[in-house]
């Protein structure tokens, strides 16, 4: 336990943080990538045309749910780990770039979800899960950068 905090007054993460990053992110990244699969390759006949999978609107109802929680993490972290990471400059061009993909995925996300404009909407999805890919391949880099200095 005294572990644990006294690891949390440097950069790295306690336990009990990484594993809701690890939660959140992973509950978004697979809802995320089963939304795709089931919108692009999985759509069933409709008696109008081709209709939406029954399944794709509860990924993407799982995925508004996680990335809520995202959110919530990143406040957490903001505080200690992120303005510290902020002020000590250690591994700044990773961190600020993976701060700025998640607020460009929190904004881009609350933008698909509210702003109805289909030429719009298209572009946005389209960047929108293509920073979340790069956000789940970056994450476990940017960590791993602070457990080799450990």
């Amino acid at each position: 336990m005294r572990r644990e905090h006294s690891a949390h007054d440097g950069l790295t993460l306690p336990l009990w943080m990484r594993r809701w990053v690890l939660a959140a992110g992973l509950v978004c990244l697979l809802s995320g990538v089963l939304w795709l699969v089931f919108h692009n390759f999985m759509t069933t006949e409709g008696e109008f045309g081709p209709a939406a999978h029954p399944l794709e609107r509860w990924w993407l109802v799982l995925h508004g749910g996680a990335a809520l929680v995202a959110a919530w993490v990143l406040g957490l972290i903001w505080l200690g780990h992120v303005r510290r990471g902020l002020q000590s400059g250690r591994y700044f061009v990773s961190g600020v770039g993976i701060l700025v993909l998640i607020l460009f995925l929190l904004l881009s996300g609350w933008g698909l979800y509210y702003l109805g404009d289909e030429s719009w909407r298209k572009w946005t999805a389209t960047a929108h899960w293509i920073v979340g890919l790069v956000v789940a391949a970056w994450l476990p880099l940017h960590a791993g950068f602070g457990r080799r200095q450990g």
